[in-house]
């Protein structure tokens, strides 16, 4: 419930910058990262990532995420994201 919420306050991403792009990917990102630290399921959290991106993005991400391991769920992740993004 806390990942869905998460994600549907991330706004639309179309009618944003780069940067505010990459921000907001960020975003999901951490706060997927978060839902695992929390203990959420994978299940839950991939049908949040869905209905924020779409199916085979949700799908991808959520196998990412829940195949780091726990060491690396830091703000590392998200930070390492958006400057992936942006490099983009």
């Amino acid at each position: 419930m806390i990942l869905a919420v998460a994600m549907a306050s991330a706004g639309p991403v179309v009618a944003q910058s780069k940067t505010e792009q990459c921000e907001s990917s960020a975003d999901i990102v951490m706060t997927a990262v978060q839902a695992r630290k929390d203990g959420e399921s994978k299940a839950k959290a991939r049908r949040a990532l869905r209905e924020a991106l779409d199916r085979t993005a949700g799908d991808m991400l959520a196998e990412w995420i829940w195949g780091l391991p726990e060491e690396q769920l830091t703000e590392e992740v998200g930070a390492a994201w958006e400057a992936q993004c942006l490099a983009q």
